[in-house]
């Protein structure tokens, strides 16, 4: 079992795939809302495409970037609660 996992720092947000194997970069995007919403929907992607990714991590260090990221996630999220569940953790 793995879970992905985004990055969202000031300079942009990185999105990983950890599992048994290790850790994968699997894409990076920018910070702005169109780099962020092209995130979820790729971590949407992924989460579809492979059964052992049970959920999205998210580690962000700035509130501001928190806030748009939640923002983001409440418009985009359509994988069955997996990515509803990343924006209660924001």
């Amino acid at each position: 079992m793995g879970f992905l996992a985004l990055d969202v720092t000031m300079t942009g947000v990185v999105l990983r795939q950890v599992d048994e194997r290790g850790t994968r970069i699997l894409e990076r995007f920018n910070t702005h809302e169109v780099g962020m919403r092209r995130a979820l929907i790729t971590a949407q992607r992924e989460l579809a495409r492979d059964d052992s990714l049970t959920e999205v991590r998210a580690s962000v260090q700035e509130p501001d970037l928190g806030q748009r990221l939640k923002h983001c996630v409440k418009t985009e999220a359509s994988s069955g609660g997996k990515l509803e569940a990343l924006a209660d953790t924001l």
